[in-house]
């Protein structure tokens, strides 16, 4: 069934079209990833004060999102695609910054599109669950991560956490966004 647009929004290209629309959406996702990023930073901070440690000693993973299993699920796919994948550090470095924030910009503009056709709290459930759902079957197929069953509390816990972050600042910039053209 094909939901009518919503008293106030239009279908056109411009003015608040499906081109805009998924624009804010990208631009929200900028701002989940950076509310993401920093909520990580934070608990990296916390965990290593909590052991008495600088965070750049803490070696074992926090957050899988936030580890070398990025790096390993891109250059899975980039080796498939074009048989190479960057192999040096500071190329590991670049690639999983750009994934990190190319990904979740790019992901953001599905609330965007979400909220258009569903409208708000169900977008912003569906798009945590859509969120959650990739993280616990992207790593495992292209990761190399265990499978979700076989993570840690802590790690399961994390990364459900960091999504509700990332899927809850999402929601709010892209309604701040279409609030702010309205």
């Amino acid at each position: 069934m094909r939901r009518l647009p919503r008293p106030g929004r239009s279908d056109s290209v411009t003015g608040g079209g499906v081109a805009h629309r998924l624009l804010a959406g990208a631009l929200a996702g900028a701002a989940g990833t950076a509310a993401m990023t920093a909520t990580g930073r934070a608990y990296r901070e916390v965990y290593a004060r909590r052991r008495g440690k600088h965070p750049s000693e803490i070696t074992e993973i926090l957050d899988y999102d936030d580890s070398d299993h990025v790096v390993v699920a891109a250059s899975t796919l980039l080796r498939t695609v074009s048989g190479r994948a960057p192999e040096s550090a500071g190329g590991r470095r670049a690639l999983f910054w750009l994934v990190h924030w190319g990904y979740g910009s790019a992901v953001g503009a599905a609330h965007a599109e979400l909220r258009h056709r569903l409208g708000e709290p169900t977008a912003g459930v569906a798009f945590f669950v859509g969120c959650q759902t990739m993280a616990l079957s992207l790593f495992p197929v292209l990761g190399d991560t265990p499978l979700p069953w076989r993570w840690t509390a802590r790690l399961m816990t994390v990364s459900v956490l960091q999504h509700v972050v990332y899927a809850a600042a999402v929601a709010g910039a892209d309604a701040a966004l279409d609030h702010g053209e309205r």
